[in-house]
């Protein structure tokens, strides 16, 4: 931040959400590679958000190399209807 101008604030929400996503693509970048090429299953949860909007979140979940269960939250996804099939794709 040393060469940031001193005005520089970054609170315009344009400029929040892209280093939200800037952050969560990094986040699912290391799950990725935190996860690698071993076998690993899907949580999914549905359920309305305070503005009444169907949404589901991801959760991974896997056994890393010393054995251990380990669960990484993924992805929260807006969903236009709850069937399975729907969830599924």
């Amino acid at each position: 931040m040393k060469n940031v101008p001193r005005n520089a604030k970054y609170t315009s929400p344009k400029v929040q959400k892209e280093i939200l996503n800037i952050s969560a693509n990094k986040v699912s970048n290391m799950i990725r590679k935190e996860i690698g090429n071993v076998k690993y299953c899907i949580l999914v949860d549905e359920a309305l958000d305070g503005g009444n909007k169907e949404q589901m979140a991801i959760v991974l979940r896997f056994v890393d190399g010393e054995g251990y269960v380990r669960e990484r939250f993924f992805d929260i996804v807006e969903v236009v209807d709850t069937k399975a099939l729907a969830l599924k794709s």
